[in-house]
């Protein structure tokens, strides 16, 4: 939880941040040091210096997504930032269901072995932040390798850069915004459904199947790779819904099926006495998850203007919290139950679902129609 409150408390400082002075510097200033933070972990002994190394990773890695989507924003056309998020996230969740196995592997061997994937994983980043400042340019016309026609299919033939910085952006449309606050109610249930693929899981699979643990961590690996599906899946989904049946219903829709679908994935939880079932079930809460991820990226391309960075870091703000609650909430509810396991994670499954229609109701709120009007230049 550690992790996920930093992450979420430095969403909108890294959004703005980003906004103002560009991702080229600024999401390779956050790579490198969530990335040194990451290798530093497996140097380092002692657990007061660990948690805040753990702390600094939150803190650095709340650029990521903010500072994406301000990249789709301003190098992907308006009818094709659904699948261009869904690709970003996608990448995300492709390391996610990666990285059980590789660990386990990374780790074999010797006692310290786990100490190796953190400072494996922080060369790599490292490495890639020196790429990326590299190769990325903040705007389409500063890349020596794009050229005019490219720039007119962005941006449209009668594009005039406009090179002001983004002022602060003004807090009271923000907090006055009711789709921005809709969106944000999704993120929350979102994340606090999902965030059981990534932390309790395999309390679950080994309290009530005894799975073992190789066993968990291909589960694990399979439930994020579904989710990287449902993020291509989604993200065209959504564009093809923008183009058929324009802003308002073309984000809000695909965002609302993947809440119903959620929750009658955690219904089946309830009935299943299987693990590879339930691994199944997980699957589709991982798929149908990230099958909303896209249209809540590309609402907040849509509307934040200069602001984009912002936007999706209140939104993000708010579902990381979400998260960070999540995993505590499970823990609790599964305690009352301390001589039935299954009774226990069935509760917290019940929970899940029953709020997936709260989620439901939220994103029939999403509005793309609506710009919010963040920077003082705005007219």
């Amino acid at each position: 939880s550690s992790f996920f409150w930093a992450y979420a408390l430095c969403q909108i400082p890294a959004g703005y941040i980003g906004d103002r002075y560009g991702a080229r510097v600024v999401l390779a200033v956050y790579l490198f040091f969530w990335s040194l933070c990451t290798g530093l972990m497996g140097l380092v002994s002692g657990f007061g210096v660990f948690l805040a190394l753990r702390i600094g990773c939150g803190m650095f890695e709340a650029g990521a997504y903010p500072l994406a989507n301000g990249i789709v924003r301003r190098w992907v056309p308006v009818y094709g930032r659904g699948l261009a998020s869904g690709c970003v996230a996608g990448g995300g969740r492709l390391g996610g269901a990666i990285a059980p196995w590789l660990t386990n592997y990374l780790t074999f061997g010797t006692l310290d072995g786990w100490r190796r994937p953190f400072v494996v994983y922080g060369v790599v980043g490292i490495i890639g932040a020196v790429v990326f400042w590299v190769w990325y340019r903040n705007r389409p016309d500063e890349h020596p390798a794009i050229n005019q026609e490219e720039i007119d299919l962005i941006h449209g033939k009668e594009y005039i850069p406009d090179t002001r910085k983004p002022s602060l952006p003004n807090f009271r449309v923000l907090v006055g915004s009711y789709p921005l606050w809709m969106a944000s109610a999704v993120q929350v249930i979102s994340n606090f459904g999902w965030v059981i693929l990534i932390t309790v899981l395999p309390s679950y699979m080994e309290q009530v199947f005894n799975t073992d643990k190789d066993t968990i961590a291909s589960y694990q690996s399979m439930t994020l790779a579904f989710g990287m599906l449902g993020m291509f899946f989604g993200g065209w989904y959504t564009d093809k819904c923008f183009r058929t049946m324009g802003p308002k219903w073309g984000r809000a829709l695909p965002i609302a099926i993947s809440r119903f679908i959620v929750g009658g994935a955690y219904v089946c939880c309830l009935f299943l006495n299987d693990a590879k079932l339930a691994i199944a079930m997980m699957c589709v809460v991982a798929l149908a998850t990230d099958m909303g991820n896209p249209g809540f990226w590309a609402w907040c391309q849509d509307v934040g203007g200069k602001h984009v960075g912002s936007v999706v870091g209140w939104g993000n703000m708010w579902g990381n919290i979400g998260a960070a609650l999540g995993p505590n909430v499970f823990i609790a509810i599964k305690n009352i139950y301390p001589d039935d396991p299954l009774k226990g994670w069935n509760t917290a499954f019940a929970l899940c679902a029953v709020i997936q229609i709260v989620g439901v109701l939220a994103a029939l709120g999403v509005d793309a129609s609506r710009q919010l009007r963040l920077d003082k230049h705005d007219a």
